[in-house]
Formats: C-alpha cells, structure tokens, sequence
C-alpha cells in the first residue's frame, strides 16, 4: 500500500496544523508503508517553524506546489498592517475595508481561502500519480478545499480516497462566531456532504464532530502523542508555581480568563504564555493587570515549547466558545498529555477535551464561570506533581493501528 497525502500546512510551516500528520508519517513509514506529501511552496502560514524539517522521517518523499500569497493582497486592499486572519477572524477589531473583505470571503469564496491552491495542487498532484503507482489518497483539512483536490483525482482515476478533518467544516469556530449568509451556508452544507459521501472513508478527530457531520463512512482517529517527542525532556522543579498556555489564542478563546484566575489564585505563581502571539492591546492589558506574574515569550520552535510543557506545574487549555464546540479536541491536549503537568481546562464539561481528561485522570475541566472552583482546586496542587494517568490509548502507534486497520479493509 502506498499513500498520497494531500496537505496545505506542513513544515515548514509550524504550529498544531502540522504535528498530526508530520507524527503519522513516521509511523507509517516505520510500517513499512510509503507516504509521499504533497504541500503548498510559499503559502500563507500562521508561522513557520524550519526546525520541523529536521523532522521529516527518512524516505518520506514531499512534492510542493507553488500557492497564491494572499497576505500582500490582504494588506494592500484592507489598508491595514495586520497579518491576514488565521483561525481568528475577529471583525471588532478591524476597520471598515477589512471587515468588508472578510464578508466577501465568508460570502463568495467557498469553501475557504486556500481554494486558490487547488489548480496547481491537482496538476502536481497529476503529475506525480502518472509516474509512480499509489493505492490511497488522503486530503487533510482545514483547510477543506483540499479535499476538493482528491475528490477531483477520485473522478479521475477512481483511486480508494479518504478525507481527513482535524476540525469541523460548517461548525468551525470562526464561522459560528461569524456566520455567513443563509445561502453561503447552505452551499457550505452541500459541499460537506458531497465530500463525506463521495470519500471511501474519512477519519474524523472525535465522536461529536463526527456526529456533526452529514451521514457517512466515519472513523475516529485521534491526534494522539508521540512518546518519542519527549523521550529526552526532563522536568526541572522551581520555586515557583508555574502555570502556562502554549500555543495561539484564536476566537471564542477569552484572555481575560487568565486574569481572573490568576487574581483568584492564593499562592505565589507565574502566569506564562508560550508561543502566543498577541497583540499590542492584549498584552498591555495582561502586563497591566498580572504585572511582574507575567512571563510571555512569542512563537518558538516545537521542542522548545515541548520543554515548557514539561517545565510546568500546571498547563491550560481553553475551549473556544461558541455552540458546538463539544468535539473541539486539539493537537496541543494530547501535547499536555505526555508533558505530565495537572491539566486546567475550560470548556463544556460534556465535551470531547473533557472526556480525554477524565479518562486520562490528568486535569479537571470547569466552565468559564467556575473561575474561584477552578483556583481552589489549583490552590491546593501539591508543587511539582507529575500525571501518571492512562494516556497509552491517545499515543500515536494507537492511532496508527487504527488508520492501518481501516485502510486495509
């Protein structure tokens, strides 16, 4: 068996949109089973992270094709300095030539922005399969018009074709907190289930959101841990008690949240965020209200911010809020998993991250309103205390015995 995999993000580009598939190709490869990738050549990043190339598995063959830059167009036509909206499409604080673009995109450009990269994608993509013999295309979204990319193999060649969605498509967060018109949504809804549909088989991240999803052939397949990542990392005490949030803060994800508990904690504490890009207001804000408890350090490389996982006494995942977000579960809480610090989460107690914790015994999950029960059960944490709850289930060679076992069926 042989396998494409369709991919706009992967390194160099950094962050969690990466860590899924980077860590199933190397299990996969360790299988036996050949992988090539296909991925965009200069496209739009959050961030890019170059110490991800250093962990590319041997003999994983990465083909590119060139996608459109859509940041320099954002920036000339919004008139505006910030970086074009990633995850976070927050129309409070842009101005009025921004917020006028983002309704253009909602509105007229389906299924996401990144559809711009599918014409070249499909013909490298084309290329590749007209000299070599493949079994399997996967697509992995978001973004979702990648899918669109395989499905149009699929008519072509009639190779077995599965999706793959580490998020929701219709019942994404920044679509919930910024809905499109009635009629944009309803060609959304008819493009998830021709997608579903028409695939052999899609791989969905956890049971609410693929409860979410028009009927089909459906397998749960979490993002799952590497043991590996944290094989060589140990944990170093400290004087302190040290409570942090690594990675990006995206909509529906409320900062004020860390100011509230940080002000309902009773013992001595540093508040960091790690890997977190935020702007001018919101950390003058936060430095303001948490001064010298304050630690924030911007985007840094994975294994860095794998270590301040593991340099922790107690690490924080927040749920964005919006309705459906029941089966929100990210790369980072399975990262928090294998890290061993107690796990602080915010979110719907009846939620898929919720569930992960309990089951894991590794955190407690209270609502945003349960701010002085959340700091009463971090105030009596004893300092330095390491997780050994079950976690073996979520491990990656878990998850790669379950995509093994479907695709060979």
């Amino acid at each position: 068996m042989k396998i494409l995999l369709i991919t706009y993000y992967f390194p160099p580009c950094g962050g969690a949109a990466v860590q899924r598939w980077l860590r199933f190709c190397r299990y996969l490869l360790q299988r036996g089973i050949p992988v090539t990738v296909l991925s965009s050549l200069g496209g739009d990043y959050p961030f890019t992270d170059p110490s991800l190339m250093a962990k590319l598995p041997t003999g994983l063959k990465v083909i590119r094709a060139k996608a459109p830059g859509m940041q320099k167009v954002w920036k000339r036509l919004s008139r505006s300095k910030s970086s074009l909206p990633y995850g976070d499409i927050a129309k409070a604080r842009m101005g009025i030539m921004a917020k006028i673009l983002v309704w253009l995109r909602l509105n007229f450009i389906y299924p996401d922005l990144r559809v711009f990269w599918n014409p070249a994608a499909y013909r490298a993509a084309l290329n590749e399969l007209s000299r070599d013999r493949y079994d399997v295309i996967i697509s992995t979204g978001p973004p979702h018009s990648t899918h669109f990319i395989a499905y149009k193999l699929f008519r072509k060649l009639g190779l077995d074709w599965y999706t793959d969605f580490r998020d929701p498509w219709l019942d994404i967060h920044y679509l919930k907190l910024n809905p499109p018109s009635r009629l944009s949504r309803y060609i959304h809804k008819r493009m998830e289930s021709k997608i579903l549909q028409s695939a052999k088989g899609n791989f969905i991240i956890s049971e609410a959101i693929a409860d979410s999803l028009p009927p089909a052939d459906k397998t749960i397949l979490y993002n799952g841990y590497d043991p590996l990542d944290f094989q060589a990392l140990e944990h170093h005490p400290s004087s302190l008690f040290r409570v942090k949030y690594v990675g990006q803060l995206t909509a529906g994800q409320d900062p004020d949240l860390f100011v509230k508990l940080s002000q309902a904690l009773t013992r001595e504490h540093e508040l960091s965020f790690i890997g977190t890009e935020l702007g001018d207001d919101q950390l003058l804000q936060l430095r303001s209200s948490l001064g010298n408890r304050l630690r924030y350090k911007s985007f840094c490389p994975h294994a860095e911010a794998l270590q301040e996982m593991v340099d922790s006494d107690l690490l924080i995942l927040i749920i964005n809020e919006y309705s459906g977000n029941k089966g929100v579960l990210t790369t980072k809480l399975f990262e928090y998993l294998a890290a061993g610090s107690p796990i602080l989460c915010f979110g719907p107690a009846d939620g898929a991250a919720a569930k992960v914790i309990q089951d894991t015994s590794t955190g407690l999950t209270f609502s945003s309103q349960e701010i002085s029960e959340a700091a009463n059960w971090v105030n009596n944490l004893v300092p330095g205390y390491r997780n050994e709850g079950n976690t073996e289930r979520y491990s990656v060679a878990t998850q790669i015995d379950t995509l093994i076992s479907k695709l060979q069926s």
